[in-house]
C-alpha cells in the first residue's frame, strides 16, 4: 500500500479507515484494498477574470456526486 512507502504520510482522514483526501504527484494504482481518483482531469476550473479562486459550485456538486457514489458502491463496502 501507499502509506507503508511513506508517500501517504499527510493524508486527511475523513472517514475512519474509509475515506481519505491527499495531494500527491502521481497518482497510485489501486489496490485490492484501496482505490484512488484524481479529479484533476475532470474538473476544470474557468476562471471569470484573472482569478484562480475556487471551483464554480457546479463542480463542486459535480465532486460531491463523484464522491457519494464511489462512497455507495457496495464492491467497495464488502471489500472491508
Amino acid at each position: 500500500m501507499a502509506a507503508e512507502s511513506g508517500e501517504l504520510i499527510g493524508a486527511c482522514e475523513f472517514m475512519k479507515d474509509r475515506l481519505y483526501f491527499a495531494t500527491l504527484r502521481n497518482r497510485p494504482k489501486s489496490t485490492v484494498n484501496t482505490h484512488y481518483f484524481s479529479i484533476d482531469e475532470e474538473l476544470v476550473y474557468e476562471n471569470f477574470y484573472a482569478d484562480f479562486g475556487p471551483l464554480n459550485l457546479a463542480m463542486v456538486y459535480r465532486y460531491c456526486c463523484k464522491l457519494n457514489k464511489k462512497l455507495n458502491n457496495t464492491v467497495c463496502q464488502e471489500r472491508k
